[in-house]
């Protein structure tokens, strides 16, 4: 390579090629504060939701990070939607939000200091000024991530692990994965629970087995380091 970086990591494998766009940073596109949840119940529970509205969201390249603000201990999902996507929840509060996006092209920096990527066309490929995704860790199925004292996003994910089903009138309930932070903010754990128990109401036994679904595989997601936005 005449011109440009390589970075590779301490058993070898190429991590950053300013020349080679299929090795991608992510840095931040957007970040913002969600409106605040109203109706959820951790003890029933209740899963309530919030939409953000984000323009030109992309929910298979882009990367959703979130975390709730206050000092609660919170368990939420996300699920795009055509607008942006909506934030589950089963406490009443409002979330932060990153979203970050594949770089091809970064302003100019406005700070005199730092490192500048460029490509071979001249397009800066990272910017200093703009907050990059520090993965802090990844958890696949269950499991949890701890930082002291710093403050931790998950991935936004959705994945249904059950429903279930009852003969009218009574009701099945909902399983879903959900990131779990504590009130410091500084751990976040993965795993499933009860996200509504007002599952299907079956009118008949074949109704009964129709309504029935079950997915044992298990979800990863990441969870990074950030400050507020």
């Amino acid at each position: 390579m005449a011109y440009g970086l390589q970075i590779y990591s301490a058993n070898g494998a190429l991590q950053l090629d300013s020349n080679d766009a299929t090795h991608v940073i992510y840095q931040m596109g957007l970040s913002g504060t969600s409106g605040t949840i109203s109706g959820a119940s951790s003890s029933t529970p209740v899963f309530a939701g919030v939409n953000v509205t984000v323009s030109n969201y992309n929910p298979q390249e882009d990367l959703l990070f979130y975390q709730p603000t206050g000092s609660a201990a919170v368990a939420a999902y996300v699920i795009p939607i055509s607008t942006g996507f909506t934030i589950f929840s089963n406490t009443n509060t409002s979330f932060y939000y990153y979203i970050f996006r594949k770089v091809t092209t970064l302003g100019d920096p406005s700070s005199n200091y730092g490192i500048e990527i460029y490509d071979a066309s001249g397009n800066i490929l990272f910017n200093q000024d703009v907050l990059a995704a520090r993965v802090k860790g990844r958890i696949t199925g269950t499991g949890n991530v701890a930082a002291s004292g710093k403050s931790l996003y998950a991935l936004g994910s959705f994945k249904y692990q059950l429903i279930t089903s009852q003969l009218a009138p009574r009701r099945g309930k909902v399983r879903a994965w959900c990131a779990n932070w504590n009130a410091a903010r500084d751990q976040v754990s993965f795993g499933t629970r009860v996200t509504d128990v007002d599952g299907v109401s079956a009118a008949t036994e074949a109704e009964l087995n129709d309504s029935f679904y079950v997915d044992t595989t298990e979800p990863t997601i990441l969870v990074i380091e950030a400050p507020d936005p």
